[in-house]
């Protein structure tokens, strides 16, 4: 009987050898053995199954990928230009919707602001803290006023309203580059003749130099001449002081200039006698 039972646990045990030797030893042999491992469960099934002695079958998600060792990816590595044809293959040509400047074309609600590359030179004049009464307290805000130019007869004066000061200066950049207009120059960088307008209660006065003079005035309306490329000339204020309304006055007096080609089409005078 004891013959018996010690020939049934030899047998046991040689069984039980053959079987563990039939295992997979490591995790990355049994990794090689399951075709699809997915998710973080990868590490944790195969430890589970060398230490237990089977295989753990779980069900495939529609995300899971084949397991590769690392030889195989060596072996199969793509590079970028064949990484990039098969992306073109699924999902159409890449990078179809961008543009030079790195901004993504269409999108769906409220169009983030754009980063504008352009030779305009930028000058903050104000910035101040506003309040906004409402039926439950006040609402506190920055309003900056922001004039631009490209120094060559181009100049623009916006306003933006933000709960940051960088946010309402980046707003009124972005206005004043919407409302440029268009300032008549001479050669020798001043106005054509005298003008004046008026903005709310500013009055602003503009009038012509001689060669060497300089820009001679003060506030936004120095800013407005300088940034307008404006070399000889002179303004005044000569009501409010109001940094907006000034700079809008000036945008008013600039636009009811006469050009050169206006005043020789309307008194029928050649361009090159006026020039003179």
């Amino acid at each position: 009987m004891a013959a018996s039972l010690s020939s049934a646990a030899l047998s046991m045990s040689s069984l039980s050898l053959s079987s563990a030797s039939q295992l997979p030893s490591t995790s990355s042999q049994l990794q090689l053995k399951s075709s699809f491992l997915c998710g973080p469960l990868r590490s944790r099934s195969a430890s589970s199954s060398a230490s237990f002695g089977k295989l753990v079958v779980k069900r495939r998600p529609l995300f899971c990928t084949p397991v590769a060792t690392s030889s195989y990816m060596a072996d199969h590595e793509l590079s970028p230009d064949e990484i990039k044809k098969a992306y073109e293959e699924l999902f159409g040509p890449a990078f179809s919707r961008l543009k030079k400047s790195g901004d993504e074309e269409g999108g769906f609600g409220r169009r983030k602001e754009r980063s504008v590359r352009d030779n305009m030179e930028e000058k903050v004049v104000q910035i101040r803290r506003v309040t906004k009464v409402v039926k439950g307290g006040k609402q506190l805000s920055f309003r900056a006023i922001v004039i631009v130019g490209d120094k060559n007869g181009r100049v623009g004066v916006g306003v933006g309203k933000a709960k940051e000061v960088i946010n309402a200066v980046q707003k009124s950049s972005a206005d004043a580059r919407r409302h440029l207009v268009t300032v008549p120059l001479t050669k020798q960088k001043t106005f054509p003749h005298r003008a004046e307008a008026k903005y709310g209660a500013a009055k602003v006065m503009l009038r012509p130099a001689a060669l060497g003079t300089g820009v001679i005035a003060g506030g936004s309306v120095r800013t407005m001449l300088e940034l307008a490329g404006v070399v000889n000339g002179m303004g005044k204020e000569l009501g409010s002081k109001n940094p907006l309304n000034n700079a809008r006055a000036v945008v008013e007096a600039v636009t009811s200039m006469k050009t050169f080609k206006e005043v020789s089409e309307k008194r029928g005078i050649p361009m090159e006698v006026l020039w003179q």
